[in-house]
Order: C-alpha cells, then sequence, then structure tokens
C-alpha cells in the first residue's frame, strides 16, 4: 500500500466523526436557524430557515422522485452564484414554498443579497428552498406556510438590528468574498428538535409514526465540524420490523448500543390510530435536509457533501429516494475553520456528512411529540404541542367532526430508546 492508500484508508479505521455533546446545526460557528409553525386552528405545518455567514459556500443533491424545491439550479458548480444567503425546509409542498418570500424580505431588509446593478440599497438574497408535503394533517384544509411565516421565521433566527455589519464584499463574478463577521443580538435557543418549524406536520412511515425536525453535529477526526438539520417525513420506515433501528450500524461505528423498539411496537401503533396506516397515501412524503461545515470547500466539493449525504439517508429509512419522495439535501461550507483540507479529511467529511444525516433522522424520529391534535376548527392541539395550555375540546365538540390522522410518537412506543438516546446525545461519544 502507498503512504498516499494508507492515508486515505485512515478514515475507515475510526469513527468518521465523534457526536459533539448537545450539539446541532447551530454549533458550527456564525450559523442561525429560526422557526415559525401553527398547531391551531386547523393547521399542521411550519418553516424552518437557516442562516449561514456571509462567505458560505453552497450546494445542493436531489434524489427522490417528487421534488418541491426552489432556487436549487443556481446552486449548481459553475453557476453565477456558489452561495446562498439562506435556505428554507418548509412544510406546505409546493404551496408552502411561498414561505421563502418572507425570508428575502428579511435579509434584504438587513442588507443581505446579490445588490441589485443601478438600484443602490436594493439587494436579492439568494434563498433555496425544498418543502415536504403535510398538507391537510391539521384538519383536512389547505394550509399551508406564507411569506408572513417565513418572514417570522427569519426574524426568529435574526432579530431587526441583530446583523450589525454588512453583507460580505461581493466580487464582479458574483463570487462572495471571505466570511464576514457577524455579530447578532441575543437570540432565543435555536428550534432544531421535535415537532416544530418544517417538521411540524411531519410523518414518517406512511403516517404510522409522527415525524419531525431533528440535529446533530459531529466533530471529524480533521477537527472539522459537520451537522445535520432534517425534517423527517419519509414514506419509509426508521424501525426494522425486528424492532431495530435502521440506522443501528451508524450508530454501532461510534460506539454508540442502544435499544431496541419493543417488538410489538407496530401493534402499539397501530392501537393508539388504527386508522393511521391507510389515512396517508405514498404521494405525500419527503424527507429534507442541510448538512453544514466549518471547512473551507469550492463549490464543486460542497455540492460533493451533499451528494454523500444522501447515503445517510439511505442507511435510515426504508425505503428511501423513492417515486414517490421528493428527498433534497443542502450542504453549507462556512470555511470557518482553520483545519487544513486535504484529501484524507475531505473523504472524512463525506463520511460524516452521511452519517450525521442518519443521526438527524434518529434525532427527529425520537423527539417528536405524540399527535393529540383535534380536527376542529378553532381548537389548538394539547398544550405539550403549542406550549399555551389551550383547553382541550370536549367529546361532544369533536364527536361529528372529521378527525386527521394521529400517528404515534416513538418516544412512547420506546421510551427506554428515547432515554438512551437523549443520554447519548447530551454527552456526546
Amino acid at each position: 500500500m502507498t503512504a498516499s492508500a494508507a492515508a486515505l484508508s485512515a478514515p475507515f479505521r475510526e469513527p468518521f466523526g465523534r457526536l459533539v455533546p448537545d450539539g446541532s446545526v447551530v454549533t458550527v460557528p456564525g450559523v442561525r436557524v429560526g422557526g415559525a409553525q401553527r398547531t391551531d386552528d386547523g393547521w399542521l405545518s411550519g418553516t424552518t430557515v437557516i442562516v449561514p455567514p456571509p462567505g458560505t459556500v453552497t450546494g445542493v443533491d436531489v434524489r427522490g422522485g417528487g421534488p418541491a424545491g426552489h432556487e436549487t439550479d443556481v446552486l449548481a458548480p459553475g453557476t453565477h452564484s456558489p452561495g446562498a444567503d439562506a435556505v428554507v425546509l418548509t412544510g406546505g409542498s409546493a404551496w408552502g414554498l411561498a414561505s421563502v418570500l418572507g425570508v428575502q424580505q428579511g435579509l434584504a431588509a438587513d442588507g443581505r443579497g446579490f445588490p441589485a446593478p443601478m438600484l443602490p440599497g436594493s439587494y436579492v438574497p439568494i434563498v433555496p428552498a425544498a418543502a415536504v408535503y403535510d398538507l391537510g394533517r391539521g384538519n383536512g384544509t389547505l394550509l399551508h406556510p406564507d411569506a408572513d411565516m417565513g418572514l417570522a421565521a427569519y426574524r426568529s433566527a435574526c432579530p431587526v438590528g441583530a446583523t450589525e455589519d454588512g453583507p460580505a464584499p461581493v466580487a464582479a463574478d458574483g463570487s462572495r468574498g471571505g466570511i464576514g463577521i457577524m455579530r447578532r443580538a441575543a437570540v432565543a435557543e435555536a428550534p432544531v428538535r421535535g415537532s416544530v418549524g418544517g417538521g411540524t406536520g411531519a410523518f414518517i412511515g406512511r403516517g404510522l409514526l409522527r415525524g419531525g425536525l431533528g440535529s446533530v453535529c459531529l466533530r471529524t477526526p480533521s477537527g472539522h465540524l459537520v451537522a445535520a438539520i432534517v425534517v423527517a417525513n419519509p414514506m419509509g420506515d426508521v424501525i426494522e420490523p425486528s424492532g431495530r433501528l435502521h440506522a443501528a450500524g451508524v450508530l454501532a461505528r461510534t460506539g454508540a448500543q442502544l435499544p431496541d423498539v419493543p417488538s410489538d411496537w407496530i401493534d402499539q401503533a397501530l392501537t393508539l390510530d388504527a386508522t393511521a396506516a391507510d389515512a396517508v397515501v405514498p404521494q405525500r412524503n419527503t424527507t429534507i435536509a442541510a448538512i453544514v461545515t466549518d471547512a473551507r470547500l469550492d463549490a464543486a466539493q460542497t455540492t460533493r457533501l451533499a451528494q454523500s449525504a444522501q447515503a445517510g439517508l439511505a442507511r435510515a429509512v426504508h425505503p428511501s429516494h423513492t417515486l414517490f419522495d421528493g428527498d433534497t439535501v443542502f450542504a453549507m461550507a462556512t470555511g470557518g475553520a482553520d483545519a487544513h483540507i486535504d484529501a484524507t479529511s475531505i473523504v472524512g467529511l463525506n463520511c460524516a456528512a452521511a452519517d450525521a444525516l442518519s443521526l438527524a433522522i434518529v434525532d427527529a424520529a425520537l423527539t417528536a411529540r405524540p399527535h393529540l391534535r383535534s380536527a376542529v376548527a378553532g381548537t389548538a392541539e394539547h398544550e405539550e404541542e403549542n406550549g399555551t395550555g389551550s383547553e382541550v375540546p370536549t367529546a361532544d365538540a369533536t364527536e361529528h367532526a372529521p378527525q386527521a390522522p394521529r400517528p404515534a410518537a416513538l418516544r412512547e412506543l420506546a421510551p427506554d430508546l428515547a432515554t438512551a438516546w437523549e443520554a447519548l446525545r447530551t454527552t456526546g461519544t
């Protein structure tokens, strides 16, 4: 074996990355995440926005047969703009892409985006987006994120006046300069886990389980951070019929051993909602995600990072990338790390991206809340869902109302698994 071959084999003799304790996509310096959602008045949908530092290089890979996306072609290597000012992961299918307008409005107001030629003080923010199908999962009506919700999600990440420095300089060829310094006002804890934001209306396994938003962060042997954030809404399952997580092999590679789901987990899920498996047809799915690293990568390398991460989706969800999923993964490289990039570290980044996405999907499945929605218009979900303590409607009020599907939460079916995952995620590996 040559010296170079030996170096390239190094990442395969050790974990591709170690879990950062309590890590998420906002562990990467300069990255902000905001979210907005509604679970009242028949709603069950929301939007998540990831705002990277200026100068971040962005790529995307679309594998599903039914994607709902916006501004993805502009991210291809060789196009005019190799970066994005924000990335949106939203509910609402193609209708939910309207939330992008609100994010653009917020960015433009903060002076971020491509300077509009001959229009001093005007900006054109580049905001790629992908959407999952969650239409009708509240009370069966067409309710979806819009521009107002997009702006609310952006402002939860970047309050007015939070960005004190202007955007990174833009060269004549349209490329952004180096990483700008982003000094921000205090921002509330980022909504990166659970039934929030773009994961509010997510289901897993044709509606058998509640889906949601999940995020983890790994530190690679080269010292780089690789984080994933995902809206898990797949047609496929995250649990094997034996009760083993599909991602168990990824967990084992990090040295973690988590308990299986009890063997009767399917029966328990169907007992909680006997109609769940039949209520959601295959066309209502998609897993969308973003990988964020502090490595300094070019457009081609960043696009490859997104492509590599798709392997992690396939390891955590079976089946994946089907005709009825719109599986889409973005990748962002902020370039903020001082760690050296060579062939070995690039291979390690690709491997870590796949593992991070697998683990983020596990996180989404295990932090999703029980779906206790009544489908009666004007009533809110259980207080655990919306945090307001809204009154739960009486049996008389709901007797004749059409009921939305009520998938079970995996953390209810497998509390030992949920507890073990939380301990692992909190302490790292």
